[in-house]
């Protein structure tokens, strides 16, 4: 399982005129920073896996990470900026990520392709998850809005998901 122990993190919010009330603002922002955390995780996972990935699938795998990093990091800025929105301060420091973390480190020495796959497969279906269920907790705060941005977060990485599982030789 790559999930470590959770923290539940301290809220503050800054003033805004944005129209939820702020009982529900701290919910979103206090969902929100786990899916940044484990975004930034995941980036550099992939972005580890994209350097150090060795064998015969060598060049699509080094792409499909290399993509599905990028793809982390335009949801990570999106979360960052809704939390802003939403009047909450986006966690922008190591000190701050790591209090919130969500997935466990990768295992140094790995090269083979194999186990990349596993890890990255392993690592973002727990991310998706994790997306998902956050999913229903801003509709119950009434934020459509962020609901809908982890919806098209969740499509995207589905995909990607697909992609490089079906780069396994091994069974499901």
């Amino acid at each position: 399982m790559p999930a470590i122990a959770k923290k539940k993190p301290t809220i503050a919010l800054q003033r805004t005129r944005h129209p939820l009330p702020e009982t529900q603002r701290v919910e979103v922002v206090r969902a929100l920073a786990p899916l940044q955390t484990g975004s930034i995780e995941l980036y550099l996972q992939l972005k580890n896996a994209h350097w150090n990935v060795r064998g015969n699938a060598f060049g699509s795998l080094h792409r499909i990470f290399d993509e599905t990093s990028q793809e982390l990091s335009e949801i990570v800025d999106n979360l960052a900026e809704r939390m802003a929105i939403v009047g909450g301060e986006p966690l922008a420091t190591i000190q701050k990520l790591t209090a919130v973390p969500q997935l466990a480190d990768a295992p140094t020495g790995m090269r083979a392709q194999e186990e990349f796959i596993k890890l990255v497969v392993d690592r973002l279906s727990y991310y998706i998850q994790l997306v998902r269920d956050s999913i229903d907790v801003f509709e119950r705060y009434n934020d459509r809005v962020t609901a809908d941005a982890c919806v098209r977060a969740c499509s995207a990485l589905e995909k990607k998901l697909w992609m490089i599982e079906s780069h396994s030789v091994s069974k499901a």
